[in-house]
């Protein structure tokens, strides 16, 4: 299958099995965000914030990583580094960005 490049249901089944074990670790990272030195959260943070959103970008092109390649743009990146400091600052804990439900 991978070396014929064929995304098949078996296939996708795993590449589901994986984003989800990767977003599980990427949750249980930022909850050690805050527990960084100041000047250490903001990196971490977009890393973790652009790391995601490659998984998203799998989901975009039907879990596909064997014929397509999943990348966030340099523009996406630099349009969520206001968001990844938000998610820094103690505010955000108190006052979420709508979109993060409860992470």
């Amino acid at each position: 299958q991978l070396f014929d490049q064929r995304v098949d249901d078996n296939y996708v089944a795993l590449m589901k099995y994986e984003i989800e074990r990767a977003r599980m670790y990427y949750d249980r990272a930022k909850r050690g965000v805050p527990m960084l030195s100041a000047e250490s959260r903001l990196p971490v943070q977009s890393s973790l914030d652009c790391y995601g959103k490659i998984l998203d970008k799998i989901e975009e092109n039907g879990y596909d990583t064997l014929t397509k390649r999943a990348y966030v743009s340099k523009w996406e990146k630099l349009f969520e580094i206001p968001f990844s400091w938000y998610r820094t600052q103690d505010i955000a804990k108190i006052l979420p960005l709508p979109w993060d439900g409860d992470n």
